[in-house]
């Protein structure tokens, strides 16, 4: 997973009108991005809105992209709970059908779980998911799911289940936790989710990143990936970062494409309408 992950997108997910995905779209930007020397994309992580879509719609994933020439082993998908069954489900289906890797969310309804809770939680979904089990990212945003997935947690998990853990996404941005990671587990791909820590991590050791910010700044963030320094990234994320983010990597991303559908999101979250926020999103375009 290390040498599989440097820069992966987390993909954006373009709507239709009606709140359906917009599948050609949806292919097209992951063929693009794969394009630009990605070796893999991610979908339905926290940028690509997965958790406001079905999972029987997040299902159909592969077939949909296999119809376009994109491979599966292309595909990192990100799956949710909060059932433990439903998502062990979910892991063994997307795995059968070969993906690349999972990003797996913890559960995220009941607040300050304990550890053993959340260990007791992954486990069954990996026992469920079946004695192939494999290259499962765990997911660390506690800022959105109230979880902590820390270097012990890790630990265990990769005692019981050493052929299925595979890598960490820490997008807490905080810099002590990612810095705990590496220093614990180097040796597995430690994907951070803040752009802005991202050069100093690879320097020291980490793989890369899987980014909603490479939607629309795809060699930005190679860059990054390379360990290499570039004040824009905090220029930009100074911007993004006083605005709805989902909504906002959209709105940039139509404003880099002038394809409007891109403004699309799903509820709860609502479309950027403001005309200060949306010319913040046409000066990020500019910017990249």
């Amino acid at each position: 997973m290390r040498k599989k992950i440097g820069l992966s997108a987390a993909l954006t997910t373009p709507f239709e009108q009606s709140g359906a995905i917009d599948w050609p779209r949806f292919v097209a930007h992951a063929g693009h991005l794969l394009g630009q020397g990605m070796r893999v994309v991610t979908a339905f992580g926290t940028t690509g809105e997965g958790v406001s879509i079905s999972a029987s719609v997040r299902a159909t994933l592969y077939e949909r992209t296999a119809a376009a020439g994109i491979h599966a082993g292309s595909l990192i998908e990100c799956v949710y709970g909060p059932s433990s069954e439903d998502a062990g489900d979910h892991v063994r289906r997307s795995l059968e059908a070969g993906c690349g890797g999972i990003l797996l969310t913890p559960p995220f309804y009941f607040k300050q779980p304990t550890e053993e809770g959340i260990y007791r939680w992954i486990s069954e979904v990996l026992e469920r998911s079946g004695a192939a089990a494999r290259d499962v990212i765990l997911y660390n945003i506690p800022g959105l799911t109230g979880v902590r997935i820390g270097p012990k947690l890790v630990a265990r998990l990769r005692v019981a289940f050493p052929q299925a853990i595979a890598g960490v996404k820490d997008s807490s941005g905080d810099w002590e936790q990612t810095a705990a990671l590496l220093a614990e587990h180097r040796d597995l791909a430690i994907l951070v989710g803040h752009e802005g820590h991202l050069a100093r991590a690879v320097r020291q050791g980490a793989s890369g990143a899987i980014s909603g910010v490479a939607n629309f700044a795809p060699a930005l963030l190679a860059k990054l990936v390379r360990g290499e320094e570039d004040p824009l990234i905090d220029d930009l994320l100074g911007k993004l970062l006083k605005l709805p983010v989902v909504p906002a990597v959209k709105a940039v991303l139509a404003q880099r494409t002038g394809d409007a559908v891109w403004l699309r999101v799903r509820a709860p979250l609502e479309a950027l309408e403001e005309a200060s926020d949306l010319q913040a999103c046409m000066e990020m375009a500019a910017m990249v």
